[in-house]
């Protein structure tokens, strides 16, 4: 199934790769942080705790606008959609609740956290399952192993956030040059 990076600029394409490159690099340095600085995200004090919590929710916000690209790349069916945009909110909610509740200290944005977070967590499996009974099958890894490494985020899988959407920035260039390659051709 061919993605709809056509239709984008050569600027709006490269914003779209540095968005889902910067997805992965985020999420597996937020991971690897969490493993080997063992920071106090709950109730920041240092640096690093801060970092630790900025880090983490700039992986979720991320990852929201990582899916919101693949639902415009993929232009799946409607429920599939839908379900993208859906699991994408919840990401961003996560995000934005982690942030308020742990880095500014206001404890009564848990029950968002708690709420976006398992929408993203439970989420992402259910929106892979679908695409991969979709015409999009192939682009399934993305969510599928994306959503391993926020699962696994805190004990060091965040690092698979590496090859998930790292690959789809691969696949998103690749497309851009069939796309390309077939429009000088003709």
């Amino acid at each position: 199934m061919p993605l709809e990076v056509q239709r984008w600029s050569a600027s709006g394409l490269m914003a779209r790769i540095a968005i889902v490159a910067l997805t992965g690099v985020t999420v597996a340095t937020s991971s690897l942080h969490h493993v080997f600085a063992r920071p106090n995200f709950w109730d920041p004090v240092t640096e690093a705790d801060f970092f630790a919590v900025y880090a983490y929710s700039a992986a979720w916000l991320l990852t929201a606008a990582s899916l919101m690209i693949l639902r415009e790349a993929a232009r799946p069916a409607p429920v599939l959609s839908r379900s993208v945009l859906v699991v994408a909110a919840a990401c961003a909610m996560t995000g934005i609740a982690n942030g308020i509740e742990d880095g500014l200290g206001f404890k009564s944005f848990g029950l968002p956290y708690v709420i976006g977070s398992l929408g993203g967590l439970i989420g992402m499996p259910v929106i892979a399952a679908m695409f991969w009974t979709s015409p999009a099958r192939n682009l399934a890894f993305v969510p599928a192993i994306g959503g391993i490494a926020m699962i696994t985020v805190t004990i060091g899988g965040g690092v698979l956030g590496i090859p998930a959407w790292l690959g789809f920035a691969a696949i998103l260039i690749r497309e851009r040059g069939k796309a390309d390659g077939e429009s000088s051709a003709t």
